[in-house]
């Protein structure tokens, strides 16, 4: 099954769209080509819809990323956060990745950066995990430990390379997007929308790591 019938089958089981004005094959293009690199009115133009249109289908994938990170066992994962620049505002993307599977299991979007963010992130983090809490890989940060102690994840390592490289290709992954689309995202995003837009490209990117885990 190619992944366009997989993002089919996802909407269709969980019944996403109500309206059957399109259908799910053209908003699976859509998403598609948006999240491979296309602006949403390029994306649009290609699918025979608006601008608007293809945005809407792709925050969809919010809903993917929730079904995608349901809380379960984790042996070990790994954290970080990036600097970004939106309307000449300073945010912070926090991610966090199964290093088994690879799959993005938690992130969020904040003003700052200390040992509070990171602790509010790490309890998201917890959430999605069952059992044992697993060991956890972060650099070298000083807002980490801290936070992770105060969230109860006691095995903690600071690595540079190695175990971290999983959230560093999410990261990579991220900022390749932005470059695609830099002009657009400084103009029409904010705090809010950039959080809805960054689970929606964490969940169609776990789609696509690992899509039978997903949509099973």
């Amino acid at each position: 099954m190619n992944i366009v019938k997989q993002i089919v089958k996802w909407l269709e089981d969980r019944k996403i769209f109500s309206r059957e004005r399109k259908s799910n094959e053209q908003r699976a293009q859509g998403i598609l080509l948006y999240h491979a690199g296309l602006s949403y009115e390029k994306a649009g133009i290609f699918t025979g819809v608006s601008y608007e249109a293809v945005r809407e289908w792709y925050q969809k994938g919010k809903e993917l990323f929730e079904t995608s990170t349901k809380r379960k066992v984790r042996k070990w994962i790994a954290v970080d956060e990036k600097e970004i620049k939106i309307n000449g505002t300073t945010i912070f993307i926090w991610g966090a990745v199964d290093i088994d599977d690879e799959k993005v299991m938690a992130v969020w979007v904040s003003f700052g950066r200390s040992s509070l963010e990171a602790a509010a992130f790490l309890k998201k983090v917890r959430a999605a995990c069952d059992g044992k809490l697993p060991r956890v890989f972060v650099d070298g940060g000083t807002w980490y430990p801290w936070a992770l102690n105060k969230t109860g994840f006691k095995r903690f390592t600071v690595v540079a390379f190695g175990h971290r490289s999983a959230i560093e290709r999410f990261f990579g992954d991220i900022e390749c997007r932005i470059r695609r689309f830099w002009n657009g995202f400084i103009g029409n995003y904010n705090r809010k929308s950039m959080q809805l837009w960054i689970e929606a490209f964490a969940g169609f990117r776990n789609c696509i790591k690992d899509s039978k885990g997903v949509l099973s």
